[in-house]
Protein backbone atom coordinates (compact mmCIF):
# COMPACT_ATOMS: atom_id res chain seq x y z
CA UNK A 1 0.00 0.00 0.00
CA UNK A 2 1.97 3.21 -0.92
CA UNK A 3 1.17 6.25 1.57
CA UNK A 4 0.50 9.10 -1.33
CA UNK A 5 -1.23 11.63 1.31
CA UNK A 6 1.92 11.31 4.10
CA UNK A 7 3.65 8.45 5.60
CA UNK A 8 2.89 7.19 8.74
CA UNK A 9 3.48 8.36 11.81
CA UNK A 10 4.51 6.65 15.41
CA UNK A 11 1.09 5.67 16.98
CA UNK A 12 -0.23 4.65 13.54
CA UNK A 13 -1.73 0.80 13.09
CA UNK A 14 -2.36 -0.58 9.88
CA UNK A 15 -4.50 -4.35 9.58
CA UNK A 16 -4.95 -6.73 7.36
CA UNK A 17 -8.29 -7.53 6.87
CA UNK A 18 -8.32 -11.62 5.63
CA UNK A 19 -6.06 -12.56 8.63
CA UNK A 20 -5.99 -9.91 11.20
CA UNK A 21 -2.21 -9.14 11.35
CA UNK A 22 -1.44 -5.98 12.81
CA UNK A 23 1.68 -3.06 12.16
CA UNK A 24 2.31 -0.75 15.04
CA UNK A 25 4.52 2.36 14.01
CA UNK A 26 6.87 2.58 16.61
CA UNK A 27 9.56 4.62 14.59
CA UNK A 28 8.52 6.64 11.52
CA UNK A 29 10.50 6.44 7.85
CA UNK A 30 13.00 9.49 8.33
CA UNK A 31 13.48 9.45 4.16
CA UNK A 32 12.77 12.29 2.60
CA UNK A 33 10.41 10.87 -0.05
CA UNK A 34 9.17 7.94 1.89
CA UNK A 35 7.36 5.33 -0.16
CA UNK A 36 5.68 2.68 2.12
CA UNK A 37 4.06 -0.56 1.63
CA UNK A 38 2.34 -2.63 4.00
CA UNK A 39 0.84 -5.70 2.29
CA UNK A 40 -0.45 -9.37 4.01
CA UNK A 41 -2.25 -12.31 2.50
CA UNK A 42 -1.79 -10.63 -1.31
CA UNK A 43 -3.72 -7.09 0.19
CA UNK A 44 -3.06 -3.90 1.11
CA UNK A 45 -3.40 -3.13 4.87
CA UNK A 46 -5.97 -0.82 6.37
CA UNK A 47 -5.18 2.01 8.41
CA UNK A 48 -7.19 1.58 11.64
CA UNK A 49 -5.54 4.37 13.98
CA UNK A 50 -7.87 6.21 15.36
CA UNK A 51 -8.64 9.71 16.39
CA UNK A 52 -8.08 10.64 19.93
CA UNK A 53 -11.55 11.33 21.91
CA UNK A 54 -12.97 14.37 20.59
CA UNK A 55 -11.67 14.26 17.37
CA UNK A 56 -8.96 16.76 15.93
CA UNK A 57 -7.38 19.77 17.68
Amino acid sequence: MPIKEEPPKTGDMYRCQTCDLEIHITQPCSCDSPTVEFTCCGQPLKKVTALPAGGPS
